[in-house]
């Protein structure tokens, strides 16, 4: 993954950024879209002061899975 790419990923998930992501190839699309989603909501989630760690570990689980199937289908580790 382009650091520029990384970079920008990660404004998304802090929320200070739209969706201006260039991807490589088009079957990276859907992929990264959901990791990312997956990743936002785990950092929200981190960032709520009520919730539980049953659904931190819940979202981390989903975000994992998310992030194996952009491994799987892009070749590329999901770095965050």
């Amino acid at each position: 993954m382009k650091p520029e790419l990384i970079l920008e990923s990660l404004k998304f998930i802090k929320g200070s950024q739209g969706n201006n992501l260039v991807v490589e190839n088009s079957s990276h699309v859907a992929p990264l879209a959901k990791v990312l989603l997956e990743s936002k909501a785990l950092y929200d989630l981190l960032h709520d002061k009520s919730a539980t760690l049953d659904e931190v570990v819940k979202q981390i689980s989903e975000k994992n899975s998310a992030a194996k199937e952009y491994k799987r289908i892009t070749g590329n580790v999901w770095p965050l």
